[in-house]
């Protein structure tokens, strides 16, 4: 039976390119489809917070207030356009997607109206009994912790949430991470020649060992870090996507024509 992966990352409200992945789902008829945030554009409330930090104030909690009915309005169109899909889809927020308890909550009303929907942020889901996925959204930092402005998670934090994995003791393991490990391709940007990715990352694969690991923020391409193959689709405002075929072994990075 055919395991096949449709991948985007880099959402950023880019409504208007739904047509054409509703043309890709139907071509190439995925089993599941997985979005790694950004889903929404604004870094307007990450920027109020890296403000606050350099001037060693709070950062203006009414702006999250200003905003707030936006974001959730965004994010209930954004569920009900995907759920229409009527694909099993698992998404994993970005740094944008703040505040993380909004998120949560459009996320949660969203998998009560479309079951075909899961948000999996710290957790894990099972995948016709024979691949487990795990998911944790957000940038990954040494030290910082914040979710109401922006999701940032510290390396003790990351490290002690997926300590469940080795419990869990998965035959076949996804692993689907905002945050990229430190690549030469995932994680790069070759107009500006900087990489992105976390060394948080770099330790996590190696601890977990995952078949997959599906990641967003930067970067474009696969490469195989340690054992496991690393996946970044690159941005879906550019029309980037992948496809992983995991039983022929075999990925495709794409663009919509």
């Amino acid at each position: 039976m055919p395991r096949k992966i449709l991948a985007i990352s880099n959402f950023k409200e880019h409504f208007e390119l739904l047509p054409k992945l509703k043309s890709v789902i139907a071509e190439n008829k995925p089993d599941i489809l997985v979005v790694i945030g950004d889903i929404l554009a604004s870094d307007e409330l990450e920027r109020e917070y890296e403000k606050a930090l350099l001037s060693k104030r709070e950062p203006n909690r009414k702006l999250i207030h200003e905003k707030e009915h936006y974001i959730i309005e965004t994010l209930d169109r954004f569920f009900r356009e995907i759920g229409e899909l009527g694909l099993k889809t698992f998404i994993v927020p970005g740094k944008n997607d703040a505040p993380l308890k909004v998120f949560l909550k459009a996320g949660y009303e969203a998998e009560i109206a479309y079951p075909n929907i899961r948000v999996l942020h710290e957790g894990f889901a099972g995948w016709r009994g024979e691949f487990e996925l795990i998911g944790f959204g957000g940038l990954f930092t040494e030290h910082e912790l914040e979710e109401d402005f922006v999701l940032k998670y510290p390396r003790w934090y990351v490290e002690y949430v997926l300590k469940f994995v080795n419990e869990l003791k998965p035959r076949r393991l996804v692993a689907l991470f905002y945050t990229p490990p430190i690549g030469q391709f995932v994680d790069s940007v070759p107009e500006d020649n900087k990489h992105y990715g976390s060394a948080i990352v770099n330790t996590i694969i190696k601890s977990l060992n995952p078949e997959v690991a599906i990641v967003g923020y930067r970067g474009k391409g696969h490469e195989l870090v340690g054992n496991t193959i690393v996946v970044n689709p690159g941005d879906f405002g550019e029309g980037r996507y992948a496809i992983l075929d995991l039983t022929q072994e075999k990925i495709k990075l794409e663009q919509f024509s």
